[in-house]
């Protein structure tokens, strides 16, 4: 088996398909943050806002910006959804929501342990990412 090849492959299949395709379908450029169910097509079909999900957005697009390759598409990607988390994802005390609606109300108090986490790896990478200092203080 080749790996490097198969490297390769995975890495264009990363970058030519899965990536435009979470950029170009998940972001709601209405409320901010992600929309994170969608079909195979891009179409939403809820639109209810998990915390972790918004999270893990954030890491990933603010973590491809930092280790692979600086697009602003991603940085600007991940800041929306950074924005999105900080100003709806918690209760003002950080203590992070399970899931919020489209708009941003909480719809599951604080309560899950994921939230807190994907919130805290997301703010981390954007921090790095963007050199702002309020990010890192929420991580």
């Amino acid at each position: 088996m080749d790996f490097k090849k198969l490297a390769n492959q995975y890495k264009d299949e990363l970058l030519d398909n899965v990536l435009p395709f979470w950029l170009e379908n998940s972001q709601d450029h209405e409320y901010g943050g992600y929309f994170t169910c969608l079909d195979r097509e891009g179409r939403v079909f809820d639109t209810d806002k998990f915390i972790w999900l918004q999270g893990r957005e954030v890491w990933m697009f603010s973590m491809l910006y930092n280790k692979v390759e600086k697009r602003k598409e991603w940085l600007d990607c991940a800041v929306q959804g950074g924005e999105f988390l900080k100003r709806y994802g918690h209760d003002g005390d950080y203590n992070w929501y399970f899931s919020l609606d489209r708009s941003g109300r909480p719809l599951v108090e604080p309560y899950n342990i994921f939230s807190y986490t994907f919130a805290a790896m997301a703010f981390g990478q954007l921090s790095l990412a963007t050199g702002n200092q309020e990010y890192a203080d929420i991580a």
